[in-house]
């Protein structure tokens, strides 16, 4: 049963599955989130439903991290994976995190507070400290 590895910012995230530390990723989900890149001013409408604390932007990052943790999770229930690794931005990190319920965060080998959603595959196998094997 693989890990996961995921990258993410508040615009896309990558998920890659990964057999064995240090081992060969391979990318299997492609996020977006196009409303990330729209200004602020274009994601408002005249229509109920604004939220009154915070801005259009950090609800948009809020959805956007929890639909990121709900795959996660899915992946965890459905016995996909063991656990996963994290990566993103420090702003975006703390919206990832406050997304996590008990068992997510039970399930997180460690997270990293860097943007690697642009990084190749080696970069981001070099940014873990993962376990290492004995034979």
């Amino acid at each position: 049963m693989p890990d996961w590895i995921v990258v993410a910012d508040a615009s896309k995230a990558r998920v890659y599955a990964q057999n064995k530390p240090r081992g060969e990723l391979l990318e299997i989900m492609d996020l977006v989130h196009p409303e990330a890149r729209v200004k602020e001013s274009a994601l408002i409408s005249d229509g109920p439903g604004i939220p009154e604390k915070g801005s259009v932007r950090q609800t948009e990052d809020q959805r956007f991290a929890r639909d990121i943790m709900a795959k996660v999770r899915h992946a965890l229930d459905t016995n996909e994976i063991r656990g996963f690794y994290l990566a993103a931005p420090p702003h975006f990190l703390g919206l990832l995190r406050e997304s996590m319920d008990g068992h997510l965060r039970k399930s997180l080998h460690q997270d990293l507070d860097k943007n690697l959603t642009g990084a190749t595959h080696s970069d981001v196998v070099a940014a873990f400290s993962f376990p290492t094997i004995r034979n």
